[in-house]
């Protein structure tokens, strides 16, 4: 083996040069020895000396600079070893020929051995190996690899590869740098997985949200706004909840973009299907990294069965007060008209045995109707459809208060055809539906104290138009005042005086939307009210 390839030589001379110091102590020692060789061999023994080891000396530093060992030059290795990423040099064959510090750390001494087995603990080279790419076209080459460490562990691996050239270009060698991104693998996926979770929970929670732009569009969605509002990305709110033109005054979402504060408040919208529903509405900032406001998420909540339930809670508490006071006055009658008949008896006067019977039947008639009211406000009654003809049934009622009505001194006029169109009803309730209209007609007439009037009158009217049915029942009683409104069907409106439960046309609103119709009024003060009921031909019961 010639002296300059020898292994020896060039660790020798790689010592030598690593100080100063050691420079000196060799050139003093070569000194020496040359000058002794010269002494005592002679010029010539002394010169083919010298001239040897310069030899040896250029040819083991031209070897070095063609290998990896050039890196252990001063200021070079210590470069190469303190760099906090894995270092390593690889010859053609994908053997490991250098290795700095943190690499051996990890993956152990390792010169001589295939990088394959070493890094991946593999039995050949990687599919698309970045080394073996670098040794065909020279270029810098970057990919992700999982490792496994000396002590057995997994290691996600940022791995950049550069060929190594001598003076004449030819690659002498590849430099492979890996990055440890374990940590930051681990914390990407725990990011995506709460993004995941993030999203998981928007799409699913039972409430519409929506996020908005600082122009009002819809910038994302969750499920529950997609279903009943459609998917409508970049579309204004106001277009997609009120169907506007314009922002909403008093717009929540806009005073939040503003200040930067929560708000809530409630709403009315409109869903996809053309409904009204009321809404609890909560809007809330969104920030980017910078601390600006670049979005707004608008939660809402439907409120409309609890503002209903409320309503129903609301009449349930006025019905439990007013129908305490109408069944004292109720059992009063009653106690007054037992009197009557127990002080006609006595005295064997029938005409008063007749005038107390009279006054137990009319009280026992509207705790029979209070009753019915009540049941059917509580929903214990239960519709029963089926096809009829509806003409009968508000003709019976017609039938049922003639007598009733002339006694009362009202005339009573039916415009009722024979027959109409069949139509789904429940009988029962269409028959209750007539008689409550009725009652509250005739007692309007009753209570009238409007001067002038030289007689008052009821008319009932059946009739079929449009493909609906009708029910209309007209008075020229009291009327309504103005500032009732349509509260007639929420409140405990009667024209009865102590006589009435106050509940009756709260049932006939019930019975009509039972039916799927409406029920409308129209009303002068002191000239008269017409009600009129709007049935469709065909109706499916809600549950």
């Amino acid at each position: 083996m010639p002296l300059h390839d020898s292994k020896y030589l060039q660790s020798a001379y790689q010592w030598a040069i690593r100080s100063l110091l050691r420079v000196l102590a060799v050139a003093t020692t070569l000194t020496a020895g040359l000058g002794i060789v010269y002494q005592f061999g002679g010029v010539w023994p002394g010169t083919f000396l010298t001239i040897l080891l310069l030899f040896a000396a250029g040819a083991t530093a031209h070897g070095i600079r063609k290998t990896a060992r050039a890196l252990d030059y001063p200021g070079v290795d210590r470069f190469f070893q303190q760099v906090p990423c894995y270092l390593t040099i690889q010859d053609r064959h994908l053997r490991i020929i250098r290795t700095n510090r943190r690499f051996r750390e990890d993956f152990g001494d390792s010169l001589g051995e295939y990088c394959y087995k070493v890094i991946k603990k593999a039995d050949k080279p990687c599919p698309n190996c970045p080394v073996l790419r670098t040794f065909a076209d020279g270029q810098t080459h970057r990919t992700e690899e999982i490792a496994t460490t000396r002590d057995g562990h997994p290691a996600h691996l940022s791995v950049y590869t550069t060929p190594i050239p001598d003076e004449q270009g030819n690659i002498i060698g590849v430099m492979e740098m890996s990055t440890n991104i374990t940590d930051l693998k681990q914390l990407q996926a725990e990011i995506e997985a709460s993004r995941d979770e993030y999203q998981s929970l928007f799409s699913r929670v039972p409430c519409y949200i929506s996020v908005q732009d600082k122009d009002l569009r819809i910038i994302e969605s969750n499920e529950a706004f997609n279903r009943d509002f459609g998917q409508h990305l970049g579309k204004h709110c106001y277009e997609v909840y009120k169907q506007r033109g314009e922002m909403c005054p008093d717009c929540p979402v806009e005073k939040t973009f503003q200040d930067g504060k929560i708000y809530s408040r409630e709403e009315t919208v409109i869903t996809r299907n053309g409904t009204e529903a009321k809404m609890l509405v909560f809007s809330s900032p969104i920030y980017n990294h910078q601390g600006e406001r670049v979005a707004v998420m608008e939660m809402s909540t439907d409120i409309t069965e609890v503002k209903r339930l409320q309503r129903e809670l609301t009449h349930m508490g006025k019905t439990i007060a007013v129908m305490a006071h109408r069944i004292k006055n109720i059992l009063m009658g009653l106690e007054g008209g037992i009197f009557v008949v127990n002080t006609g008896m006595a005295d064997g006067d029938e005409a008063l045995v007749r005038k107390g019977w009279g006054m137990i039947e009319r009280n026992v008639d509207i705790v029979s109707r209070i009753v019915k009211d009540l049941l059917y406000c509580s929903k214990e009654r239960e519709m029963t459809f089926a096809e009829i003809d509806p003409a009968p049934v508000v003709q019976s009622v017609f039938e049922l208060f003639r007598g009733r009505t002339a006694k009362e001194g009202v005339k009573l006029h039916a415009e009722i055809p024979d027959s109409l169109p069949h139509g789904r009803f429940d009988e029962e309730a269409l028959h209750s539906l007539t008689t409550n209209l009725v009652t509250n007609a005739l007692e309007a007439c009753v209570n009238d104290a409007t001067p002038g009037k030289e007689e008052h009158r009821i008319v009932i009217r059946a009739l079929h138009r449009d493909g609906k049915h009708l029910i209309e029942v007209e008075d020229n009683g009291a009327g309504i005042p103005g500032t009732v409104g349509e509260r007639v069907f929420e409140d405990f409106f009667s024209t009865r005086g102590r006589e009435g439960t106050g509940l009756g046309l709260l049932v006939a609103h019930k019975i009509v939307e039972e039916h799927g119709g409406v029920i409308t009024f129209s009303s002068s003060e002191g000239e008269g009210t017409t009600f009129r009921a709007i049935f469709p031909n065909h109706v499916q019961r809600s549950d």
